[in-house]
């Protein structure tokens, strides 16, 4: 049974979200590379994109297949879709469009616009992936998934899975509630948070760390001017992994290197004690394909949402936000919301 699925922002996170899908669903002797093969009776071949939105002049009113690749995108291309018979449709701008200069000409809808698309192509679960610094422009959609009872996908970091009012009215309504903030499938704030959580269970004292990231993505543009989300909610979610310990954390994107394309490399360090106060310390350099390393993670979130779906549970799903999103309602260390997943695929527990 598909899985209909609406985009938010046809950005390089839906490119190679879409390339990703496709893909696998066109070669059948490729294994996915994904946490969870299987989610219930849901596949990788089973999620169908049946709407998309955003407010780019480029990509507005053309087929997602061949918008995707449309500038200023730069996601590594690994798969042609070719057309997918999903027309691009404006949505509301709001506070919606990034910065430096990289939407020459918006053209503009609204809520309501969203709404009656996505009750009329019967869209199931909708990803927002607006860019980093959207508050208004991501609770409009929010708003939207509401009313067409579409379950919710926050992907960037505006506060909505972790608003205690988005959680109550879309418990309300019966409307699942994943975020915010993917959490990609190995970037630096899982592998950050791996090592700080091990370090304290292994006895060590932290004192400081930091990470800071580059990259040549749109995304790293627009966060040049709109960083400040971005920064807590991965200050956060490290700082959540040794929370009885009181360590300072500087964790930022600190510049675009347009040369990298679509890397991000992140550079971090721990300071750290050991028995006797003798001290240690942790370098790590991590470079990535930022759009296809939070893709997957994505596809696990698309087919979780709708297995709540399925099973009638709204509000915040807090196994699959914990497993799959920087600043979720509910923190846990990476191994804990693994088994809290597999517990919630078995039935074992409600959200």
């Amino acid at each position: 049974m598909p899985i209909r699925v609406g985009i938010v922002g046809v950005g390089n996170c839906a490119s190679a979200l879409v390339q990703g899908v496709e893909f696998y669903k066109n070669t059948p002797d490729a294994e996915p590379l994904v946490a969870f093969k299987k989610i219930g009776d849901y596949t990788m071949a089973d999620i169908v994109f049946t709407a998309a939105f955003d407010i780019d002049a480029r990509k507005v009113g053309r087929d997602l297949g061949e918008a995707i690749f449309s500038p200023p995108n730069n996601a590594t291309r690994v798969y042609d879709p070719g057309k997918l018979g999903v027309i691009v449709r404006a949505g509301p701008a709001l506070d919606g469009r990034p910065e430096g200069g990289l939407v020459e000409k918006v053209v503009e809808g609204s809520v309501e616009d969203v709404v009656r698309e996505l009750e009329s192509t019967n869209t199931e679960v909708l990803v927002n992936y607006l860019p980093t610094g959207a508050r208004k422009a991501a609770e409009a959609y929010a708003e939207a998934a509401l009313r067409a009872r579409t379950a919710f996908i926050n992907a960037m970091p505006a506060p909505i899975a972790t608003s205690e009012a988005w959680q109550r009215r879309f418990e309300e309504r019966g409307v699942p509630l994943l975020g915010d903030d993917t959490q990609n499938q190995i970037g630096a704030t899982v592998l950050h948070k791996t090592l700080v959580r091990l370090l304290a269970m292994r006895g060590v004292r932290i004192i400081d760390t930091y990470q800071i990231n580059v990259g040549g993505t749109p995304d790293f543009v627009n966060l040049m001017y709109r960083r400040g989300d971005k920064e807590k909610t991965k200050t956060a979610a490290v700082k959540k992994m040794a929370e009885e310990q009181d360590f300072s954390a500087y964790i930022a994107p600190v510049a675009y290197i347009p040369f990298l394309g679509d890397r991000k490399i992140a550079h971090m360090l721990i300071e750290a004690q050991i028995f006797g106060g003798v001290p240690i310390s942790i370098r790590v350099d991590l470079e990535v394909h930022d759009a296809w390393n939070s893709a997957a993670i994505v596809s696990d979130a698309i087919r979780l949402a709708k297995l709540a779906l399925d099973r009638g549970v709204g509000g915040p799903i807090y196994s699959a936000s914990a497993w799959g999103f920087k600043n979720p309602p509910m923190h846990m260390p990476p191994d804990e919301a693994y088994k809290a997943v597999l517990d919630f695929i078995a039935g074992r527990r409600r959200n």
